[in-house]
């Protein structure tokens, strides 16, 4: 089984943060809602990584005057890896949905640094594996706006 090194970081503490947030609360609604296009194995497994997020934000936060930016390093499957971050393209466009329909808000500012780095990140090290994933990759480039920035 291959193994892709991800690492996502280091970025800003406030935008970890927010977008930790706003996830948690993304979970919850699209449970609530029962949003047709994230099923609820998916969203176990979003809440298992915004867990072990917070929990890395929380384990050495600096000072107030002087944050610790976000910083995680972990090696999965590659299969585990393109399931992912296909998973939180096929939840945000869940979430667009369900915005367009009045039922959630969309992704605070605050948290679109972390989300970049998160999305783009993990897009780049499929891509530096070269494996089967990178069929996915290229797709997610091709229409996932945030992908290509």
């Amino acid at each position: 089984m291959v193994h892709v090194r991800v690492e996502i970081g280091p970025v800003p503490a406030g935008s970890a943060r927010a977008w930790l947030d706003y996830a948690d609360a993304v979970i919850d609604d699209l449970r609530r809602i029962g949003a047709d296009r994230t099923p609820p194995e998916v969203l176990d497994t979003f809440e298992n990584i915004v867990d072990t997020w917070r929990s890395e934000l929380l384990r050495d936060p600096g000072t107030q005057e002087n944050p610790q930016p976000f910083h995680w390093v972990t090696e999965r499957s590659e299969d585990e890896v393109g399931y992912l971050i296909n998973a939180l393209y096929e939840t945000g466009l869940s979430v667009e949905a369900a915005h367009e329909a009045g039922e959630l808000h969309l992704r605070p500012p605050e948290a679109d640094e972390f989300h970049y780095a998160v999305v783009n990140q993990v897009l780049a090290a499929l891509e530096a594996e070269g494996g089967p994933q990178s069929h996915l990759v290229e797709i997610l480039r091709e229409h996932w706006g945030v992908a290509g920035e």
